[in-house]
């Protein structure tokens, strides 16, 4: 096999690599950034060890959380990793049974 033709399977692979892993870890890291960038008070959210509460405050880097009534924690932004879903409205199928 030339070098050039080498060089070229190099490339290719690295390319790949790119498309595969980096390319997907970085949108996925942006859209983590825009969410912890648009929270606003009142969002109920769960935090990266499993602990549910709304947000209180917010400052720079933290984040205020209401877990239980008049009990309040401080987090950094980057534990907050989604907001909790709205709960689904299951009381039209239960009446019809």
């Amino acid at each position: 096999m030339s070098a050039s033709l080498q060089y070229a399977v190099i490339v290719i692979a690295l390319i790949g690599f790119w498309a595969i892993v980096v390319r997907p870890a970085r949108r996925s890291q942006q859209r983590a950034a825009d969410f912890q960038h648009d929270l606003a008070v009142g969002d109920d959210v769960i935090i990266a060890s499993g602990i549910y509460g709304t947000v209180r405050s917010l400052e720079d880097g933290t984040v205020r959380l209401e877990i239980a009534p008049d009990t309040v924690i401080t987090v950094a932004r980057q534990a907050v990793v989604g907001r909790v879903p709205e709960p689904e409205d299951h009381s039209s199928s239960d009446s019809e049974n």
